[in-house]
């Protein structure tokens, strides 16, 4: 059974990314509310009761019921729609409001709510920091979107199973950053999860004797991208498998879409003015919503001292939100 914390995660990575569309919604809503319940799934909210038939039939269906008549819904053949019987009520499913999500989390971790969230962040807590710090801005995002999925830093991982900081030097100029692993035939990085989390799967860790450090990224051929050709053809290397391209199991937990559909993008911070994408503090995990900012940064939401840290030591030419 999915959990709840992993809805409140994605309710406020979704708000995130509203307020950065509209401020770029929020890291789809903190990555499924602290990890647990899939991305899609909403809680239902009672709505009212919608009579369905007249009150006089009520006592007549029931007898029919009683009898063994069939009184329940059934498919209209012609329009493949739903029929419910007179004298039944049906309560309408509405997706719960992200901000009641985010309340349900708060209450279930309670005091640690602020560390949990700074938990699930940290590692693009450090790729923001450093992409800060040097200019150098790598992000994992569709061609079509103003905002990155994930910040990628130097603990990411590449299709090819190493990491960001085993591939040779980069800079925002070109994407062509290659593995300096012996033997690794990978020619660029291109960023895939290396987290249940980042991949959507929250429930994962919940299960008795899950190894995070095992888990990897899979194709629908159900073997990992560590079995793939880590060139552009992506082709499965298990022996007999007809796999051609990795073709991800997963969608991303901010976006909803696959693997396949992302991009790693370098970008220097003038590239990335140019193109409106957040950069500076901008860039820090929900820059826009001072309390999950300052939980991401330190663990604690009233605790804005590293986040005065970083402001003050940037000149107000790399400050987005000044200018």
């Amino acid at each position: 059974m999915y959990c709840i914390e992993g809805v409140v995660f994605h309710s406020i990575e979704m708000q995130k990314r509203t307020n950065q569309m509209a401020s770029q919604q929020s890291e789809i809503v903190v990555r499924d509310a602290v990890t647990g319940a899939a991305s899609h799934t909403q809680f239902p909210v009672s709505g009212e009761k919608v009579s369905v038939g007249a009150t006089a039939g009520k006592r007549k269906e029931k007898r029919n019921n009683l009898d063994g008549t069939q009184t329940g819904s059934a498919l209209c053949p012609k329009e493949g729609r739903q029929v419910v019987t007179k004298g039944f009520t049906i309560k309408p499913i509405v997706p719960a409001k992200k901000s009641d999500v985010l309340s349900v989390a708060k209450a279930m971790h309670r005091e640690k709510f602020g560390e949990r969230v700074k938990e699930l962040f940290d590692p693009e807590r450090d790729a923001a920091l450093k992409a800060i710090q040097t200019g150098i801005y790598i992000g994992w995002r569709s061609p079509e979107y103003s905002w990155d999925c994930f910040r990628v830093g130097d603990a990411s991982k590449c299709f090819c199973g190493h990491l960001l900081n085993e591939h040779k030097s980069y800079s925002g100029i070109s994407v062509r950053v290659p593995c300096a692993a012996q033997s690794c035939k990978c020619k660029a990085f291109a960023f895939i999860p290396s987290r249940p989390e980042e991949a959507g799967e929250f429930w994962l860790k919940k299960r008795p004797g899950f190894d995070p450090a095992a888990w990897r990224a899979m194709c629908r051929c159900k073997h990992s991208h560590e079995e793939h050709d880590p060139t552009n053809s992506h082709a499965c290397k298990k022996k007999g498998c007809r796999c051609q391209l990795f073709e991800s199991s997963f969608v991303c937990a901010s976006c909803d879409r696959h693997w396949e559909q992302h991009e790693t993008f370098f970008d220097t911070e003038d590239s990335r003015k140019k193109s409106g994408l957040p950069y500076g503090e901008a860039y820090l995990p929900f820059a826009e919503m001072p309390n999950l900012r300052n939980a991401v940064l330190t663990g604690r939401e009233g605790d804005d001292s590293a986040f005065k840290s970083i402001t003050s030591a940037l000149p107000s030419s790399v400050n987005q939100t000044s200018q």
